[in-house]
């Protein structure tokens, strides 16, 4: 097994290059914003990408790389990478002819749906939408949104099978690759979109096409990359229908982790859909603000998930349940010092936050203020999803997919009732709330059912340091409160600004405050005693000695 070093450089290295994919992925938002607003044409975009996304995070990184993971760990075990490689093929070879059906079967309902009858669309539109829906407008946005999802759904294949090139190489160690997987498609975005688009794009729809074919690219160099790491380190694609027993055990987990996995893409799609047909804005503003909590899941949750999960995995297979309870309780606690600190500085400087994103072009002031209240109650569900996601990994590591599935509906329920509910009768606020809720939910009964089962994975202490962790992440919001007010005013002052969020004024405030308040927290959690800000900073400290070392060795 990896030692703590091995691991936390593995933690660094995908949480480097995640964060600058995230920082690529809102820029490009930022671009979809400035062009389209929160426009009908940004909310037929957001609901076409999202159902090749939505069979992404289902066949590719959900379901199938969930159980695929330890399946593929203990083959290497048996027999080294080739035998893992063997796998790898056979599992290739029964995924690729079904997931190019499914991207067939959609392509062409997609496209009859664009060419239904007025009367038809207006029905739909009037069932799901508001008693506005139905008129001219509104059966344009729905055509548009069914003819991008057409141009969109060969991105599904792609992906599907690129994510489960990156889980082999992260089973092999080889997090880089996996780390910058969508850096390739948010730079084919941005180049189409800022680049092409605004040269010979003259209309929004033609803008919006631009923007599309970029993520057909981008979903290229995802899939070519990590096949190309793939074959340098030994893999050869190979059609193999051999039957094994990981390939027996493998099916045996894919069909409850399909289902966990898909009421949760469900209840994703169930909620923008429902935005998408409120209003012409819904959709956007809860896009948007989605995207900006998704910067901490996604940067160090998904780094902690993506490099503890192999480890998870190898530890399962040995039965080795104190050093899986060990590194699961390590999980857990760097997620909370992450995400409860996150949840806490998106909700104090959330409209400084949209403006700098988004405010800018066709998005405006208004849109700013529907997005902001989105965005805090998104903010609270950040840690119940991170969470949920590590508990998920150490219940795929036991092989067991079925609880997951059971939490997944017991999430589809809660959301069933209440974003239709809320939704109607609160815009993006509700639908916010009703995924807060069903978040909360979920997380709770993985929780709960693993420490019934497996009591030995709770040895080490979890509750003392998330105490910890509000009481430094309370301190930190005050004081980063505190210092915007203070900060803003004199920054604004001494550059004679006179709008209320001034881009240069409230970039140089984020300059100023953040780092200051990210100090205070670990402060706060050094005079805790948090344990992983110690491993951190001693880590840190040896690799800035080790730079030293060498430093003056070559200068002898």
């Amino acid at each position: 097994m990896s030692s703590p070093v091995t691991t936390y450089k593995n933690m660094l290295v995908t949480a480097a290059g995640t964060a600058f994919s995230r920082i690529l992925g809102l820029f490009r938002d930022l671009l979809t914003a400035s062009f389209f607003g929160t426009s009908g044409v940004a909310g037929a975009f957001i609901i076409a990408f999202q159902i090749p996304n939505l069979f992404r995070r289902l066949l590719g990184e959900g379901a199938l790389t969930s159980a695929f993971m330890p399946a593929i760990t203990q083959e290497r075990e048996l027999g080294g990478n080739a035998r893992a490689f063997r796998f790898l093929n056979q599992v290739l070879t029964r995924m690729v002819p079904w997931i190019l059906l499914i991207m067939v079967v959609f392509v062409v309902a997609a496209l009859a749906i664009a060419y239904l009858p007025d009367s038809v669309l207006r029905g739909v539109a009037g069932f799901f939408g508001t008693e506005s829906a139905g008129s001219a407008d509104e059966i344009e946005r729905y055509r548009l949104a069914a003819k991008l999802t057409a141009f969109c759904m060969p991105y599904m294949p792609m992906i599907c099978v690129a994510a489960v090139f990156t889980a082999a190489l992260n089973m092999l160690g080889k997090f880089a690759v996996t780390a910058l997987s969508a850096v390739w498609l948010n730079l084919a975005m941005i180049f189409s979109l800022g680049v092409l688009g605004w040269l010979f794009g003259e209309t929004p729809e033609q803008r919006v096409a631009w923007l599309c074919a970029g993520a057909l690219f981008g979903g290229f160099l995802q899939l070519a990359i990590p096949a190309i790491a793939l074959w340098r380190n030994g893999w050869r694609a190979k059609p193999d229908l051999a039957t094994t027993e990981s390939w027996g055990k493998l099916k045996t987990m894919f069909v409850p982790a399909v289902i966990g996995a898909g009421v949760n893409q469900l209840n994703i799609f169930m909620t923008r859909f429902l935005a998408f047909s409120l209003d012409e804005r819904a959709i956007a503003v809860y896009y948007y603000a989605n995207r900006v909590v998704e910067i901490p899941v996604g940067i160090f949750s998904v780094t902690v998930t993506t490099v503890v999960f192999p480890l998870l995995a190898g530890y399962a297979a040995a039965k080795d349940m104190k050093s899986l309870g060990a590194t699961f309780a390590h999980g857990v606690r760097l997620i909370l010092g992450i995400n409860v600190p996150a949840m806490v500085g998106i909700i104090v400087l959330a409209r400084p936050l949209v403006f700098a994103f988004f405010e800018h072009g066709n998005f405006g002031e208004s849109d700013t203020d529907l997005t902001v209240p989105v965005l805090c109650i998104f903010a609270c569900a950040v840690p119940f999803y991170a969470v949920s996601g590590i508990v998920g990994r150490v219940f795929n590591s036991l092989k067991d997919t079925k609880i997951q599935m059971r939490s997944g509906i017991l999430a589809f329920c809660v959301n069933l009732v209440l974003v239709p509910l809320l939704g109607w009768h609160f815009g993006a606020c509700g639908l916010a709330a009703a995924n807060l809720v069903a978040a909360i939910s979920q997380c709770a009964m993985l929780l709960i059912v693993l420490r019934r089962r497996e009591r030995v994975l709770f040895a080490e202490p979890m509750i003392s340091a998330l105490l910890k962790v509000v009481a430094a992440s309370a301190v930190m919001g005050v004081a980063a409160s505190w210092l915007w007010d203070v900060a803003f005013r004199l920054i604004s002052g001494a550059l004679t600004v006179g709008a209320t969020y001034p881009l240069l004024s409230t970039v140089l405030g984020f300059v100023v405050v953040v780092p200051i308040a990210v100090a205070i927290y670990f402060v706060a959690l050094k005079l805790l005693r948090f344990q992983e800000c110690d491993e951190l900073l001693s880590i840190f400290l040896r690799k800035i000695l080790k730079r030293k070392e060498r430093s003056s060795e070559n200068g002898k």
